[in-house]
């Protein structure tokens, strides 16, 4: 099976590499076309056939999002193409990158409007654009000279001021557990993935292109979704055609699988649930929050208000309207929103001008605003819950052939769960452990073969809030000023535990990287009645994530965000020391190589993913040049599982790495 993974990550990720030139296709008419005869190659348009009523109508082209190939508007009898066809539109789905930045995927998109106008011959198209197509759509527009052939704009659930989603994935200690996933890690490793964080989208690329002189937001028209918990509904006949969005080049049966599209719809529905319940943990900054400063209504991915671009016109109901109330993928299902889009359509075939934008409506008994999470953060093998309250809990990645064995308070054995899950699409990245069976108003511990991460929900009714005072300039001589609330928090300040780990993830360029962690403390200031970080640091301008940790004696709680963090001033004297660790992941020996510079004393610290130290060792004083220091995860009696290991100098943090230990 390893071997198999092997094979199938090297062809997937080499297809990405290889597809350079882009390629055109037709198809036939969806009356005569079969699954397996639509190809998913990338950087490739596909043209469907033109339909015998098309003279005086429009040229409609598809554009995907995030983990989409493109095969998505044909996936499991999705009908795009079929009521673009019965209503006389030329239509052309355009096949590119899943997950690479949104300037590479603009240019591509750009060639692709070219080659579609020249194949119809047509001057303009009008676009829906699904997720993240939406502002690749966006940049291709203002940066390729195609503003002309594009009437108009219709983008369907596209997260304008980011996705809560992508500030979770890029915290570093769980980036390491999706990037060794095979087959989708290195989809989580493209650019684009780190470019839908919110204080990148909402600080950097929303004013780029919001003050762009090219910008014309009436020409966009946009829906938005909030149905998170919405359950989505296929056929129940479907073939096996979903592989397709992920495998290129699979050759479906084209039978249709009696239940298939049950258990389908079933997978998706569960997760865009998980995901939405799960971004509670990120904290969006107001500074890079919508208008409306709520995210608590959500599709799963994007939350409703971020997926309104500023000043176009708004073409979903806001919650908690019945006609918004769908997920993520619901948006991309025709059977949902097709007669949505197809007005829109209509309005730009028929409208050369276009109308006064429309306001962005408020949501009807909105409560006020607070960025809170009330979820814990798993990285164990063991696990105390507590049934007086619901639990959820929620694991990532592949487990093969494992086990979960629930015990009670006397140590007996109550139920025992495999854990059998491959991870070969988005849809299966998450996982909820069903406890629904457990006796009410008991303590429990679950204990696993095999190490869990993921998230647990108890149900109690505290939560952690961090504010990161994001519209602050700092300085190299500030105090970092983070602060922590903890809501209806029981346990005594003695007693409570908060600390937090900041890294960056992009550079003030926008070019994405894996930076040192920098762990960070918190201490209770009572006049704010809030913890304060009042670290010091000279850090480099950048996108980072900001992760914080609470836990007392019987409460945990775990929150992350994005920011936008510049520095007008930085000390040129203070010079970071590159070190590297490997194997990564590693087995039974962790190398660590590192240059010093000058003479001075250092030592080696050991984390968890909480942030809790588990080793320190002196090294005292080195002489300049190369060191390497080896260290045995047996003798440290590390599971499996992230960890960072961090250099200082003197007592100065010099540099962190994250490693794996398998």
């Amino acid at each position: 099976m390893k071997l198999l993974y092997t094979f199938i990550f090297t062809f997937f990720f080499s297809t990405i590499l290889s597809a350079q030139t882009i390629t055109t296709s037709i198809i036939k008419p969806p009356a005569q076309l079969r699954c397996n005869e639509v190809p998913a190659k990338l950087n490739n348009v596909v043209f469907g056939a033109v339909p015998p009523n098309s003279a005086d109508k429009p040229v409609v082209v598809y554009v995907h999002g995030w983990f989409d190939n493109g095969f998505a508007w044909f996936m499991a009898k999705n009908k795009w193409y079929e009521n673009s066809y019965n209503q006389g539109y030329r239509t052309a789905f355009f096949f590119h990158s899943v997950s690479d930045e949104f300037e590479a995927n603009g240019k591509v998109i750009a060639e692709m409007i070219r080659k579609t106008c020249q194949h119809y011959n047509t001057r303009s198209v009008i676009a829906v654009c699904h997720s993240k197509g939406g502002y690749d759509m966006d940049y291709a527009l203002y940066n390729e000279n195609i503003w002309d052939s594009v009437q108009g704009v219709i983008t369907l659930s596209t997260p304008y001021y980011g996705a809560p989603i992508a500030d979770l994935i890029a915290f570093p200690l769980f980036r390491s557990v999706l990037e060794i996933i095979p087959i989708v890690g290195p989809i989580f490793q493209g650019k684009g993935t780190y470019q839908m964080q919110t204080a990148y989208m909402a600080g950097v690329v929303r004013p780029m292109i919001d003050n762009h002189p090219n910008n014309n937001p009436a020409k966009f028209h946009c829906f938005a979704a909030h149905g998170s918990e919405h359950p989505t509904v296929l056929p129940s006949a479907i073939s096996d055609d979903i592989l397709k969005v992920v495998f290129p080049d699979y050759r479906p049966a084209c039978i249709d699988i009696p239940g298939f599209g049950n258990f389908a719809s079933s997978l998706m529905s569960t997760f865009m649930n998980i995901t939405g319940v799960i971004s509670k943990v990120v904290q969006v900054q107001d500074k890079y929050n919508n208008p409306s400063k709520n995210t608590n209504f959500s599709d799963g991915l994007a939350p409703y208000y971020s997926s309104l671009r500023p000043g176009s016109t708004v073409i979903s109901q806001p919650p908690p309207a019945q006609q918004s109330y769908l997920n993520h993928i619901d948006v991309l299902l025709s059977s949902y929103t097709w007669n949505i889009v197809q007005p829109e359509i209509e309005y730009f075939k028929n409208n050369p001008t276009f109308r006064t934008t429309n306001p962005i409506k408020p949501i009807e008994k909105v409560e006020q605003y607070q960025p809170v999470s009330d979820i814990q953060l798993i990285q164990d093998k063991t696990i105390q819950i507590n049934t007086d309250a619901q639990n959820k809990l929620f694991i990532i990645g592949e487990y093969q052939n494992e086990t979960i064995k629930v015990l009670d308070e006397q140590n007996n054995l109550v139920q025992t769960i495999l854990l059998n899950y491959s991870v070969k699409m988005m849809y299966e990245i998450f996982h909820e452990i069903d406890l629904s069976s457990l006796s009410p108003n008991k303590k429990y511990t679950l204990q696993s073969s095999k190490l869990l991460t993921g998230f647990l929900q108890d149900g109690k009714n505290c939560s952690i809030q961090l504010e990161t005072n994001a519209n602050k300039t700092y300085y190299s001589s500030d105090a970092l000023g983070f602060e922590v609330q903890l809501n209806n928090w029981t346990e005594s300040i003695s007693t409570t535990v908060v600390k937090g780990m900041l890294s960056r993830n992009m550079d003030e360029k926008g070019n994405v990287l894996h930076d040192k962690m920098i762990p960070i403390t918190f201490k209770y200031d009572a006049q704010k009645n809030a913890y304060v970080c009042n670290d010091k640091l000279n850090i480099a301008n950048g996108i980072y994530n900001i992760a914080v940790f609470a836990e007392g004696n019987s409460m945990k709680r775990f929150a992350t965000t994005s920011i936008l963090l510049k520095q007008d001033e930085s000390n040129p004297n203070q010079q970071e020391i590159k070190m590297s660790v490997y194997p990564n992941p590693a087995k039974d020996i962790v190398n660590i190589e590192f240059a010093t510079t000058t003479t001075a004393k250092y030592a080696l610290e050991l984390f968890d993913i909480v942030g809790k130290k588990l080793m320190e060792k002196q090294l005292g004083n080195l002489n300049i040049g190369n060191q390497q220091i080896q260290l045995s995860t047996n003798q440290l009696n590390l599971p499996s599982g992230s960890y960072l290991i961090s250099l200082t100098q003197n007592g100065e943090r010099k540099n962190s790495k994250v490693f794996v230990v398998n």
